[in-house]
């Protein structure tokens, strides 16, 4: 059995898409059964102020800038 690598981001902490977007908590950090590598659920809030969750692979995420870490 592989063990995975240890996440590059823990909860709490605020990221954002490398491609754009809003900053994003992270809810939750870890391996998955359905794909290989780290993912993380995130959550942020909308322009409508509405709550939004999703879940990205590590590799697409990054600190947001001028956010303290957990």
């Amino acid at each position: 059995m592989r063990l995975a690598k240890r996440p590059a981001y823990r909860t709490g902490d605020v990221l954002m898409l490398k491609s754009g977007g809003r900053p994003m908590t992270a809810t939750w950090a870890g391996p998955v059964v359905f794909a290989p590598g780290n993912w993380l659920i995130c959550q942020w809030f909308g322009d409508d102020g509405e709550l939004h969750q999703d879940m990205f692979p590590e590799e697409t995420l990054e600190r947001a800038k001028n956010a303290l870490a957990a």
